[in-house]
């Protein structure tokens, strides 16, 4: 099996992201559609998504233009849930929530109104298991989703450490990552 880790286009910009409702840029238009062109010819047999926004807009542009079936979505898929925080101007959120940063969160400590970094892993390791889970017999799926996610994801294949203080593996807008089946 070879998983495909696609993190969607670019959304705006100064705004927090996390659970926010933001919209691609018109310039994450563009990119995902040159991101399509890297994927064109390879069938996946199952397109999970993040039922965000700026998720179910790059699936909806890759399903338009790679003619994908068997697409879901799913809640769990969600970046951390920064509560209070989702969507709101960063010069607000500053004022508002004085150096409240994912990084500045203790383990158990939750974003106001939002959840901790435990709480953030523990929903996407088990996402994650039961994803791989279900679809253990298809040769090749796509997860369209968001950094934080795939952060976990690829420390739980991997073997490596968590910890919402340093990032580990990096995905940038629109670019994807394939996880072979040897590794999971």
């Amino acid at each position: 099996m070879k998983v495909y880790l696609l993190r969607h286009r670019q959304n705006t910009l100064n705004k927090r992201g996390g659970w926010s409702k933001e919209p691609l840029t018109s310039t994450g238009v563009e990119q995902i559609k040159r991101t399509a062109y890297l994927l064109k010819g390879i069938k996946f047999d199952a397109v999970i998504s993040s039922d965000l926004l700026r998720a179910v807009e790059t699936t909806a542009i890759l399903r338009s233009l790679l003619n994908l079936n068997n697409v879901s979505y799913c809640r769990q898929l969600r970046e951390v849930n920064n509560g209070l925080l989702a969507g709101m101007d960063n010069k607000i959120a500053e004022e508002r929530c004085p150096n409240i940063y994912w990084n500045t969160l203790k383990w158990d400590e939750k974003y106001p109104e939002g959840e901790s970094p435990k709480e953030f892993y523990q929903r996407i390791q088990q996402c994650w298991n039961r994803i791989i889970k279900e679809n253990d017999n298809e040769r090749s799926i796509m997860i369209v989703a968001h950094s934080g996610v795939f952060e976990v994801i690829q420390n739980l294949v991997y073997g490596t450490e968590y910890s919402n203080k340093k990032q580990r593996y990096k995905i940038k807008t629109g670019e994807f990552v394939v996880i072979e089946s040897e590794q999971i």
